[in-house]
């Protein structure tokens, strides 16, 4: 009988605790420092590039330059104002409520007359503080 294996999503969901909100805070802030960082590093690339006009780079090498910093700079930024609603978002968490968490992916073999709906559906897994309680696939 032939198998294949193919990706499917799996999400985990999280039992909201106060040892959850302060892990996951904790990782949302140092991921926001992290972005913060490159903004800065972004913005001194963008002020050496225009220091170094005419050194050596043509009007469409330094536009598609200018175009990639501001770009960059546009996706940490908005990353940066994702995290900070998600921090909000943790300080309304009620204890005990159920948080979507992340997203996995995994693999799944698929057999003939199996059904692929019910292969290829989303699994869950739910944890608190960290132990997997719960396992749906």
């Amino acid at each position: 009988m032939s198998t294949i294996t193919v990706p499917r999503k799996i999400i985990v969901k999280a039992i909201v605790t106060d040892s959850f909100k302060d892990g996951f805070k904790a990782q949302l802030e140092s991921l926001r420092k992290e972005m913060a960082d490159n903004v800065d590093k972004i913005k001194t690339e963008e002020s050496r590039l225009l220091l170094n006009v005419g050194v050596g780079l043509s009007q469409n090498e330094l536009n598609s330059a200018r175009s990639k910093l501001a770009y960059d700079r546009q996706q940490q930024e908005a990353g940066m104002k994702e995290i900070d609603e998600k921090l909000k978002e943790m300080e309304t968490l009620k204890e005990g409520s159920i948080y979507p968490y992340t997203q996995l992916d995994s693999f799944v073999d698929i057999q003939e007359g199996d059904n692929l709906f019910e292969k290829l559906s989303p699994g869950e897994i739910t944890i608190r503080d960290g132990i997997a309680i719960s396992i749906k696939e």
